[in-house]
């Protein structure tokens, strides 16, 4: 029994006159409850507080107009009945009402018509790349990450206005990188001259080196602090024991903001559970909004399904997405991988993509033992043999065409046969930072894009790794 439930029998015992209970405790048991009877939308009332109760309304607080809106609109119902079962002993409280501690108006939010079409592939900005097919159009939205969906598009809208900075925390492959090139995109299509640094931690870390080894300093200072309207860090948790580049962003951070820049954040863990992180710096990550990513639920799976099948022109039986989504891993990222791996299958094997492939699928899936044989390194052996070049050529910082090509192939085929990170996988190849990754993977899906034939030199390599991984395909 929670704290909160015993506080709820005592204070029974003691007010047997029926009296009205704290507002305190009793807006403690309507979270303790919605806590343990709705998971997957506790999200959203992880700031809600009971600020005013008596016999004709019940006013509770949230942290932002956002939440209050969202509540309002679309839980209020589950609000009003957990909140009756838990007071109906003690007050008959007609309304309840949601409001936000700030007092603006809440407006909705609408994204303009794009002025600048943007392509589909790699996108270079400022600083770093996007990924032009990640947009707000592209990403679906369920109870998992409507919330950081939403914040995410009013920042886009309004960069520098709401929510400085944006904090975005999950796991990995549950849609944050995604929701960052979203936002760079959407603002490219506002004002083409819009200036964008997007980068991981870790290329912000290689920047700050290779500033100091060069004497260069000033002119790194200069690029982020004058030269940056919106920032988009991916994974800062990297920065955890870097106490040097800590203290260069710092600076940064507080340049930026103090000029009513955007800054946008992605992390593994909320800024309170980060270690290694100068407290000064989680202070400042939670002036904005913390938005947390979750695994999506079931419903949420088929919906990201039947996009992705749309996408494809794949037609499919509702049935058998639900058992794809029942089957697949608690990621976006492993729920498309084993979405793919299905296709794939069908594809090969020229059979229709029905509950018998997809089980067979799922059985080689759990049994197999992919990740222990498939690696980068052999990855790389695979690749340097085929092309006739050298795993060393491939991890070098060799620019010929006859070295480009097959390293960037090899990156893309780390990405979907092993589970390590971007970050890792860069670091296999040389040290590579996170936007090199992202572009070698885009410049390959375009190449394949254009030319699906199963005798594309890729599509042959791909046929190789999966019969090495007897079926395992992680996309």
């Amino acid at each position: 029994m929670s704290e909160d439930k015993q506080l709820k029998q005592k204070l029974e015992i003691e007010h047997s006159d029926k009296d009205i209970v704290d507002k305190n405790i009793l807006g403690a048991m309507v979270l303790d409850t919605i806590r343990e009877s709705y998971p997957g939308i506790q999200q959203f009332f992880t700031t809600l507080k009971l600020l005013e109760v008596n016999e004709k309304e019940a006013i509770f607080v949230v942290s932002d107009l956002m939440t209050a809106e969202w509540i309002n609109n679309h839980y209020m119902h589950i609000l009003e009945k957990v909140f009756h079962e838990e007071s109906e002993e003690h007050i008959s409280t007609k309304k309840i009402l949601v409001k936000a501690q700030e007092e603006s108006p809440i407006k909705e939010t609408k994204i303009r018509r794009s002025k600048v079409k943007l392509k589909e592939g790699p996108i270079a900005v400022n600083i770093g790349i996007l990924n032009g097919r990640q947009t707000f159009s592209t990403f679906v939205k369920g109870a998992s990450n409507t919330l950081a969906a939403i914040a995410a598009e009013r920042v886009a809208e309004k960069p520098g206005q709401t929510y400085n900075p944006l904090f975005i925390y999950g796991r990995t492959g549950l849609g944050k990188t995604h929701l960052l090139n979203a936002v760079g995109n959407t603002v490219l299509q506002h004002n083409e001259s819009a200036r964008i640094c997007s980068l991981s931690a870790e290329h912000f870390t290689n920047k700050v080196i290779s500033s100091i080894r060069s004497g260069k300093q000033t002119e790194l200072r200069d690029t982020f602090r004058f030269n940056c309207d919106v920032l988009l860090i991916d994974d800062i948790q990297f920065l955890a024991g870097k106490e040097g580049t800590q203290q260069e962003f710092f600076h940064t951070f507080n340049n930026l903001y103090d000029t009513n820049k955007q800054i946008i954040l992605t992390s593994d863990k909320p800024p309170h559970q980060l270690s290694g992180i100068q407290e000064r710096l989680i202070g400042r990550f939670e002036w904005g909004f913390a938005v947390e990513v979750l695994p999506p639920d079931l419903e949420h799976r088929v919906a990201i399904l039947q996009t992705k099948a749309k996408n494809l022109g794949v037609t499919l039986d509702e049935n058998i997405l639900f058992i794809i989504a029942e089957n697949s891993g608690g990621s976006v990222r492993e729920l498309e991988g084993f979405f793919n791996n299905v296709v794939g299958q069908s594809t090969m094997l020229g059979v229709p993509i029905d509950k018998k492939l997809v089980m067979d699928v799922s059985s080689r899936l759990m049994t197999n033992s992919a990740p222990d044989q498939i690696t980068v390194d052999l990855i790389q052996k695979e690749v340097a043999s085929f092309y006739g070049t050298t795993v060393q050529d491939l991890c070098s910082k060799k620019r010929t065409k006859g070295v480009v090509r097959p390293r960037q192939v090899a990156i893309y085929l780390s990405r979907m046969f092993t589970d390590n990170s971007l970050l890792d996988i860069g670091r296999q190849f040389g040290g590579r930072d996170h936007s090199t990754v992202l572009h070698s993977i885009a410049t390959i899906e375009n190449l394949l894009a254009k030319n699906p034939s199963q005798e594309n030199p890729i599509r042959i390599l791909q046929s190789k790794m999966r019969k090495i991984a007897g079926g395992k395909l992680v996309d």
